[in-house]
């Protein structure tokens, strides 16, 4: 009877995970992941065909951590701006996913908060909520998310930090004049 795995693949993509939020999918690499483990690289090509494999899985969790993130955004008041509010948390709050989720050079940018603007969900809950029409709401919608794509850039790769009270603040603040 071989023995037990004493490193399960749930360890793995947790350790990595952990790696991948911290100091990026850069970091992520078998020799990285078995150090953190204290192991040998066999568990690793056990659990994954390769590093690409382990990869792919840790980008389906940062997915599912930003997906997370927006269904669990605030339903009171107004949807565009607490959609834009969450998505400039999590550029605050994890960076390092936020970069590889929303920056990375050359990816497309089909995975993105602009990408929500083009929910027609989204569109016509802001256009109810604020009585404007369709159209409207949609060009607000993609506006106002480039704007917090931005703010959220600049956190992310912290250029310049600034408190989530006043973040906060300067999307209210856009947002108001963008419908003025």
């Amino acid at each position: 009877m071989p023995p037990k795995q004493r490193i399960t693949r749930e360890m793995i993509l947790e350790r990595s995970f952990a790696m991948f939020c911290q100091e990026g999918m850069e970091a992520v690499n078998a020799r990285s992941v078995a150090k953190a483990l204290n192991c040998s690289t066999q568990p690793i090509f056990s659990y994954f065909t390769g590093m690409d494999d382990l990869k792919n899985a840790l980008e389906m969790k940062a997915k599912e951590t930003f997906e997370a993130a927006l269904k669990n955004c605030e339903q009171d008041g107004e949807p565009l701006l607490n959609v834009c509010r969450t998505y400039l948390r999590f550029g605050v709050e994890q960076p390092c996913l936020f970069a590889y989720l929303f920056m990375r050079p050359g990816h497309e940018l089909g995975y993105s908060v602009l990408k929500e603007a083009e929910n027609s969900e989204l569109v016509k809950s802001e256009a109810a909520y604020t009585g404007i029409s369709v159209e409207a709401a949609h060009r607000l919608c993609i506006d106002m998310t480039v704007y917090a794509h931005g703010l959220a850039t600049v956190q992310a790769t912290k250029q310049h930090m600034t408190l989530m009270e006043e973040l906060d603040a300067c999307l209210e603040r856009v947002l108001a004049l963008l419908k003025a």
